[in-house]
């Protein structure tokens, strides 16, 4: 392999790496390299859609369940806590995505599986997309270290 190949090699491979583990990501690259979370293929999904994708829900305690955004919604979360979605009227609603370390604000889009975009709204703790088809809204709340630390997803139900 020539030398492009090989670091483009190695970035994948740390990316991939760092979504299993949730270790540190690759920092030269200005793309990921996977996307972590298929969002159009949850948006306005059934529990049991949702189930499908993303394997069975994991345990959610008591107290977590019962702060859902409305009383007659369900909230559920997926993949060891990592993600957590709110269902309104057994649709997808809500969406809470914990990535892995070293994640850019400028990447969630993409890591979501949408199209790159300028950022509707940016400060140093959160940057906000708007312009998706079926998703009110996408934010990405940053730590100090300025990457994310929490995706948040408004899904524009049914």
């Amino acid at each position: 392999m020539n030398r492009p190949e090989m670091n483009g090699f190695r970035c994948v491979f740390l990316l991939v790496l760092s979504l299993v583990f949730g270790g540190a990501s690759c920092q030269n690259n200005a793309r990921p390299a996977a996307v972590l979370l298929p969002l159009r293929d949850l948006a306005n999904q059934t529990q049991e859609d949702i189930t499908t994708i993303l394997g069975p829900q994991s345990s959610l305690n008591a107290a977590d369940a019962k702060a859902a955004i409305c009383a007659n919604c369900q909230k559920y979360a997926y993949q060891n806590d990592r993600i957590v979605i709110e269902y309104t009227n057994d649709m997808a609603d809500r969406i809470t995505i914990r990535p892995p370390a070293g994640i850019k604000a400028e990447q969630v889009p993409a890591l979501l599986g949408l199209p790159e975009a300028v950022p509707d709204f940016a400060d140093k703790d959160k940057m906000q997309w708007t312009g998706y088809d079926g998703i009110r809204e996408v934010n990405a709340l940053l730590g100090e270290d300025g990457m994310v630390r929490l995706i948040l997803v408004k899904v524009l139900t049914l």
